[in-house]
């Protein structure tokens, strides 16, 4: 099979070109990989009835070098006849703002500029120039870093992108993937293409340079075909991972809330699943708040799930400004609070049984049972509903928010604690304690909503009449 078909199979099977007159972004870099892509596409779109866009950015980061590769990619876009947007990236100030690395900094900043360029050209996809030996790489460099199964897909035919605001978001086709690098240089070389090489591929500093230069190297003289073995290897766990990912779809709605700031998991679902769908749903809860197509290592997995069983109070950073910590209803993956995601709340007392009442972004449920009307399945299944001991809490209570002073004792302990350091050994942010409900009585503090309730407003073997507080978010995204 010839280059140009080979492309073009790959791009049927990922469907990208079904439609007719549908726009493909290319990202040309100027190197031979993305020349020679922008040029098969070029060819391609007008046997298919596509339309292609060109898109360069300069990372900044090699002076005049860089300008001359922006030059370069104009100059081919005029020859091929292919629009072409360019942009010059301050990766600097980005890794600066995100604590990032230079490799992570300027892969946002290139899907940032590929997403925006997308929108403005009305493309459906971005098309990017990676290969067999980049993907025989990637597998490679996840398995160094500790990979769990995910990393060994390596890169996906067809993926998705999204913002770390998930403001922005954009598909990603990678056609040249069963293509080795050695092919496009050739298929450049006899299309007069004259490709621009960076000198950063040479520096050393970088993991991806030293797989490609010294172990790939290494590993042909055990095996010649190792790439082809590495591609294969990619291929056959990305099926598994995609039928593993079905059975997660099925179990999300019942385990996993999805919030502006984060994702929650029912602690107690996520307990009973297969070991093997847990490490998969801390995956999928991962993505969906970094945003990016990112996966945690085996470390992170296995240090998840450790403290998925050993209850509330324990947290561990994900890197990328996200965090894990546990409640003792909850598994929450978060962004760093930068701001409470809590509706603002005047204190308000609670309605009559049964009854509602509305504050700002919460509406607020209460209702009187018989012990004998509640099934003891329901407890501890919502973080927004507590069941307490009607003769505990009596007939006078209210929503309130912390103020100084304030003691509480959490259930199991003999005694009470001052509030703040409660939430400070339940790992609520800081920023966000000032906004957490709480149910307040003549006893005290009944329920620190989200997270605990007061040990003395327990329902026991005692209690004869059961009262059930409900607070629902207005405004809360599933």
């Amino acid at each position: 099979m010839s280059l140009l078909d080979s492309v073009e199979e790959a791009l049927k099977a990922t469907g990208v070109i079904r439609l007719p007159g549908a726009t493909l972004l290319v990202a040309v870099s100027g190197g031979p990989d993305s020349v020679a892509l922008l040029s098969l596409l070029h060819e391609l779109a007008q046997r298919n009835a596509f339309h292609i866009h060109a898109a360069h950015l300069d990372h900044g980061l090699r002076g005049t070098e860089s300008d001359e590769d922006a030059r370069h990619v104009q100059e081919v876009c005029l020859r091929l006849g292919v629009p072409v947007a360019t942009e010059k990236a301050d990766v600097a100030a980005l890794r600066a703002r995100y604590r990032l690395s230079w490799e992570a900094a300027a892969r946002q900043a290139r899907y940032d500029f590929l997403a925006r360029v997308s929108r403005t050209v009305g493309a459906t996809v971005v098309a990017l120039g990676h290969t067999a030996d980049d993907q025989a790489e990637t597998v490679l460099l996840h398995l160094l870093r500790g990979t769990g199964i995910r990393g060994l897909r390596g890169m996906l035919p067809l993926s998705r992108w999204r913002s770390r605001d998930g403001a922005s978001e954009v598909a990603l086709v990678r056609p040249l993937l069963g293509v080795a690098r050695q092919e496009t240089e050739a298929y450049c070389a006899s299309h007069g293409l004259a490709p621009r090489y960076d000198s950063s591929n040479l520096e050393e500093r970088f993991t991806r340079n030293r797989i490609r230069r010294n172990l790939m190297p290494q590993l042909r003289r055990y095996n010649p075909a190792v790439t082809q073995a590495l591609v294969r290897l990619a291929g056959t766990v990305a099926q598994d991972v995609a039928y593993i990912d079905q059975q997660v779809q099925a179990a999300w709605p019942s385990i996993a809330i999805r919030e502006p700031w984060g994702v929650r998991l029912d602690r107690h679902a996520f307990n009973e699943l297969h070991p093997g769908l847990q490490a998969h749903a801390l995956q999928r809860a991962y993505a969906e708040v970094a945003g990016e197509s990112l996966d945690l290592n085996l470390a992170q997995i296995q240090g998840m799930r450790r403290m998925a069983e050993q209850g509330a109070g324990r947290a561990l950073s994900l890197g990328h400004g996200l965090r894990f910590f546990t409640t003792y209803q909850e598994l929450v993956v978060s962004r760093k609070a930068q701001d409470s995601p809590w509706p603002e709340l005047e204190p308000l007392e609670l309605p009559d049984s049964p009854g509602e009442v509305c504050a700002k972004g919460w509406r607020i449920s209460l209702r009187r049972l018989a012990v004998s009307e509640m099934a003891t399945e329901q407890l501890g299944n919502d973080p927004f509903r507590a069941y307490l001991s009607g003769d505990a809490v009596g007939g006078n209570a209210l929503v309130r928010i912390r103020k100084p002073g304030d003691s509480f004792q959490p259930l199991g302990m003999k005694g009470s604690k001052k509030l703040k350091d409660f939430m400070i050994d339940a790992h609520i942010p800081r920023l966000w304690r000032d906004g957490v409900p709480l149910v307040v009585t003549e006893e005290g503090i009944a329920w620190v909503v989200g997270w605990r309730i007061a040990h003395w407003a327990r329902v026991t073997p005692e209690t004869e009449e059961v009262v059930e507080i409900t607070f629902f978010r207005e405004d809360r995204q599933n």
